[in-house]
């Protein structure tokens, strides 16, 4: 089999050497180590996947190619995860030694997906191992089958790099600004697939890969949020607001409202009106922490209850749970669903529920499973950590642990700071789904601001006074960031994907003097959680972070290689 390199023509050979019939059952985990090439397939099911702390989410046809030495793990949600691995070995012409690597071509870890999945499937289940007695022909089909496989990897690769070509991504980036203008209008995936001057389908693949949704579904997603601030502001009839946001159908408007939101729009507009303390706060004397032994918690306050030893039997791990760098803590706590599912709730028997905000579809129902206490999730993190000791009767360990972290802080960047002038400041910038935000002084930047490591910008001043923890930044506007070093966060799942790729070769990335000086640091936004077990970790993970300069990673394929070397910090 012949395969072109960019610099010669690679004689290959392959041999099979097994294939796995893979199967995990919902909730549980599976690791698979790879001593061979390996192509690792996913049949049914869908769930995360994990390769050196890079979490990805997958479906059936993703398919992802490791080489020698690999190792991947399998997280299984509410579904039963099923799959193979397809794992040969390559030889170069006339060697007898198996080639670790084959060439830079081949798309290793990076997930490809076959549409439909029954291209990728289809091949591989012909593929079974061969007795010594197998005839030629059977031996010869065999390999025809297992290179039919390679061949699609390559093909799939080869298609995804095209759908990210600059060109496309300008006229990709046109539409969504034509969304974000003109989301009352009644707008058609043909209507934007013309604007982009691409087929429908294709538009439709490379708009979900770069945004990480489908067209329409960002459209009414950004209309849910255009509503969600009408319906904090004014008390207009529901029909006027689905109306005042795009949508002409009051109950389509509700339903899409309520599935993405978890609640329904009068209640999220009767609840975001009423003050927490109406709702029904319990106070701290009706839960002794003697009898405090089961308990589920929704919001932001999951790293407090961490912190001070306790896990919760259950927490809202829908969105944080594959985000946050304390995964491997959460083995064993359930996941309540977006804001509380209380049936849910209600079979894990806790004796006290601590609710992260007000916005809950049921919070009388949950009121009535078992004491319900209503915590300030936007607190400062101190703030935060004391109202949860408080209500469980710990502050004591609360101030234990604040102590020992201020004095961990110090050490650490009294350590880290030779290679920081007198000074020197800093701004922290997130890329989100293909947004910029600069951040204040919370999150990420909060450790990083320290009387012996680097000075609040003056954005970041700026923000923290007005008393945001953020704010959006567009890209033409980049040059307005101040600070002598730059941190750019970013989501893994975007690594080599366009927001990263057009971020970096955009020309007001370049001309900034951090980024031209070669004085920006990257690192996994995870660590933007602004929790105590995040910060606690990140004081760890921080040197390797400053180590690792902008001129070790120019391009997003290096970002890669980068965040493997940071996340092994953890």
């Amino acid at each position: 089999m012949q395969l072109n390199s960019s610099n010669s023509t690679l004689s290959l050979m392959f041999s099979l050497a097994e294939l796995r019939n893979l199967q995990v059952d919902k909730h549980n985990d599976l690791t698979i180590s790879c001593d061979r090439h390996a192509i690792i397939a996913f049949s049914s099911g869908e769930g995360m996947y994990r390769i050196a702390d890079t979490k990805w989410r997958f479906k059936a046809g993703t398919c992802i190619l490791l080489p020698p030495g690999s190792e991947m793990e399998w997280h299984a949600g509410e579904s039963e995860i099923e799959g193979y691995m397809v794992s040969f070995d390559v030889f170069g012409w006339g060697d007898r030694a198996p080639l670790p690597i084959v060439d830079k071509q081949w798309p290793y870890y990076r997930p490809l997906i076959a549409s439909p999945a029954s291209r990728l499937l289809e091949p591989i289940k012909r593929l079974r191992p061969l007795s010594a007695q197998a005839s030629q022909a059977g031996k010869m089909r065999q390999l025809i089958w297992l290179q039919e496989i390679i061949c699609l990897l390559l093909e799939l690769n080869e298609q995804a790099i095209k759908l990210s070509s600059a060109d496309e991504s300008d006229r990709l980036r046109l539409t969504v600004g034509y969304l974000n203008e003109h989301y009352l209008d009644q707008v058609t995936v043909d209507q934007l697939a013309q604007m982009a001057d691409m087929g429908r389908s294709k538009y439709s693949l490379a708009f979900q890969l770069a945004m990480g949704k489908k067209p329409l579904e960002y459209l009414n997603d950004l209309r849910i949020e255009k509503a969600k601030q009408l319906l904090e502001g004014n008390e207009q009839p529901l029909r006027e607001i689905a109306r005042q946001v795009g949508f002409n159908d009051e109950y389509y408007f509700n339903r899409r409202f309520t599935k993405r939101i978890g609640i329904p729009p009068g209640l999220y507009a009767k609840l975001s009106r009423t003050p927490a303390a109406e709702i029904g706060t319990v106070p701290s004397t009706v839960l002794p922490s003697a009898r405090t032994k089961r308990i589920v918690v929704t919001g932001y306050t999951l790293g407090e209850l961490l912190i001070l030893g306790i896990k919760p039997v259950g927490a809202e791990l829908t969105v944080i749970g594959r985000q946050v760098v304390f995964g491997d803590l959460l083995h064993g706590v359930a996941d309540v669903g977006l804001l509380g599912d209380p049936a849910i709730i209600e079979e894990l028997r806790p004796d006290i529920i601590i609710l992260g905000s007000k916005l809950h579809r049921h919070h009388e129902k949950l009121g009535l499973i078992a004491p319900t206490a209503i915590l300030d999730s936007n607190q400062k993190t101190y703030a935060r950590l004391f109202a949860v000791a408080e209500l469980l009767g710990m502050s004591d360990k609360a101030l234990e642990w604040i102590e020992g972290y201020e004095r961990r802080w110090q050490s650490m960047w009294a350590s880290s700071a030779s290679g920081i002038r007198p000074g020197e400041t800093a701004s922290v910038v997130l890329l989100h789904m293909g947004k910029l935000y600069v951040m204040g002084m919370s999150g990420f930047a909060a450790s990083l601001y320290h009387p012996q490591g680097f000075k609040a910008s003056i954005s970041a001043l700026d923000i923290h006074a007005s008393g945001d923890a953020f704010r959006k930044i567009e890209v033409d506007n980049l040059s307005d960031l101040e600070g002598d070093r730059l941190f750019l966060l970013a989501d893994p799942r975007e690594i080599n994907n366009k927001h990263m790729l057009w971020l970096m070769d955009h020309p007001k990335w370049r001309t900034l003097e951090a980024v031209q000086q070669g004085r920006y640091h990257i690192a996994d936004s995870s660590w933007n959680f602004d929790d105590p077990v995040t910060r606690d970790r990140l004081l760890y993970a921080m040197p390797s972070i400053l180590r690792f300069r902008s001129d070790m990673c120019d391009n997003a394929s290096s970002f890669s290689v980068a965040r493997v070397a940071l996340e092994h910090a953890k």
